[in-house]
């Protein structure tokens, strides 16, 4: 470029991405750990914060290019109910290029389920035509929480034992009841998600 041998050059416009995330038992915290790492990976990487939900301010939301929003699922919404109310309404009139992820147990076999989730907590003006991903997490029943613990020892267990045909997912969900529990992360899995996160930087 004809400016590189001057002694000054012009300034580098750098796209800013924040990703955020709902994380109980710190398996959403990963995959935004993961996605934060390969989008710092990208020939032209940039800035990338992640930050809890629960401590996003709305400076920050004004600040980014990009916008990734996590949140692990329980009982059909993602753990980010203070970043709904403070945030998200900045981001619909800005137009922000925005991403979203859940992370749950059963993953991708509860698409259906999870895009309504999705579209319903971040409103389908928010996220309508954009990269939505739902990558599998796991339990561990020494760490639950006595409320968790009691819903998915009871009405979550009799619900997936009603079902007539259960998927791969919810036959391992049900398997994993009586042991230590499971743990489904898997960074691989990620990989499709970031790379349509990285069309948007």
């Amino acid at each position: 470029i004809f400016y590189a041998n001057l002694p000054w050059r012009l300034p580098v416009s750098t796209t800013r991405a924040l990703i955020i995330y709902g994380s109980v038992y710190g398996y959403t915290e990963q995959y935004a750990t993961w996605l934060a790492e390969d989008l710092r990976a990208l020939p032209q990487a940039p800035e990338v914060e992640t930050v809890p939900a629960a401590k996003v301010t709305p400076e920050q939301a004004e600040a980014a290019d990009v916008v990734v929003i996590g949140g692990s699922d329980y009982g059909g919404f993602p753990t980010e109910a203070p970043l709904r109310k403070k945030i998200v309404p900045l981001l619909l009139p800005k137009r922000k290029r925005t991403a979203f992820f859940t992370v749950s147990f059963t993953g991708e076999y509860s698409k259906d389920l999870l895009n309504k989730a999705v579209a319903k907590s971040y409103t389908a003006e928010l996220t309508e035509g954009q990269p939505v991903a739902h990558l599998r997490g796991g339990i561990k029943w020494s760490e639950l929480s006595l409320t968790h613990k009691a819903a998915l020892k009871g009405p979550v267990r009799a619900w997936l034992a009603a079902k007539p045909n259960p998927n791969e997912g919810i036959q391992q969900m049900l398997d994993c009841y009586g042991t230590k529990g499971a743990d489904y992360t898997n960074r691989a899995s990620l990989e499709p998600f970031a790379q349509e996160v990285a069309k948007l930087i």
